[in-house]
């Protein structure tokens, strides 16, 4: 006899169980056995949300089937997978043992279907990037080309902090990254692709917008537009100004690099970013730093081991040429 599960009951027979037992025959399902694919989804969306509830509705379907699928599961392994606990449910050893088989074989098989999606060529499917705001005049022209040459790929842009670009990029949620080398990531590999540097930025009308170059000492009276303290490029610039022995009168912070540039263009501050080809560069000036400070290498960035998606490699392959072009 099979049985369906009710996540609200105890089990009489063993008080582990999370589950209640009904009769499957009483409402006409029945159960052959044998372990399935929906199973392995449905047993890690309740282990990600340790709730039944929460994971029926992230996987749209109804509590009772959610608790049947898992009574199917732990009658298939021979042990129980998950206990009642206060606010839902937890693991139990043989589910966290379990948890690290199912995950395994999950991303084995999503792996699968992008290796064989992409035999079928670039036609159609997704492409989802991450990146720094700093790297935001890079990535731009190279999602504007990829959206060029196959319309209908869906592409999805992600601004944010280096260090969340990269665990995003590590728990798979990303295809590609466009950031720093090294990735401080041991989950991902780096890809070196140009230098960036950092450069004054300055308006067109500045009084230093027609120097060559512009020396530290030139800087000490100048009001600074510059990204938030927690940003990688940040860091870099405070490090230089402390190289230099400069403490910048700091007339904005802002965490966004079009808020920084629309400041510098109104000619209200001056800023210090990577040099790279500014998509927002309008009415702007990009001048060399002397001394120059140290430079880093941007660097397209990958989750090792896992397959690459033909639209991704499209993405790189744009970022790559726009390195030669510039001579980066």
């Amino acid at each position: 006899m099979g049985f369906l599960l009710r996540d609200e009951g105890k089990c009489k027979e063993d008080p582990r169980f999370v589950h209640s037992f009904v009769p499957m025959e009483s409402i006409g399902i029945a159960y052959d056995g044998g372990m399935e694919l929906r199973h392995l989804r449905y047993f890690s969306a309740v282990a990600d949300t340790l709730h039944f509830g929460r994971a029926a509705r992230h996987l749209h379907v109804s509590q009772p089937t959610l608790s049947q699928q898992i009574r199917q599961l732990e009658e298939e392994l021979g042990s129980p997978l998950f206990e009642r606990a206060r606010t839902g449910v937890r693991l139990t050893q043989a589910g966290e043992l379990f948890r690290t088989y199912a995950s395994r074989a999950l991303e084995d098989v999503d792996a699968g279907r992008v290796a064989v999606s992409a035999l079928r060529g670039l036609a159609t499917g997704a492409l989802r990037v991450g990146y720094p705001p700093s790297m935001r005049g890079v990535v731009v022209p190279a999602l504007a080309a990829v959206l060029r040459k196959h319309p209908r790929l869906a592409l999805s842009a992600e601004e944010a902090l280096v260090r969340r670009v990269e665990r995003r990029l590590a728990d798979g949620k990303l295809d590609v990254g466009l950031a720093y080398a090294p990735a401080r990531s041991p989950d991902l590999d780096a890809e070196p692709v140009f230098d960036s540097r950092l450069a004054l930025v300055v308006a067109r009308g500045h009084a230093l917008a027609g120097a060559e170059s512009v020396g530290v000492k030139q800087l000490v009276d100048e009001p600074f537009a510059l990204l938030s303290r927690g940003s990688r490029v940040r860091g870099r610039v405070d490090a230089y100004f402390d190289a230099m022995r400069l403490a910048p009168h700091i007339a904005l912070e802002s965490n966004a690099v079009a808020t920084v540039l629309a400041i510098v263009r109104a000619g209200l501050a001056v800023t210090v970013l990577p040099e790279p080809r500014l998509a927002e560069a309008e009415r702007l000036v990009v001048k060399r730093l002397s001394p120059a400070p140290r430079s880093e290498l941007a660097a397209l960035l990958w989750r090792k081991g896992a397959p690459r998606t033909p639209a991704a490699e499209l993405f790189a392959a744009e970022v790559r040429a726009r390195a030669r072009e510039s001579g980066a």
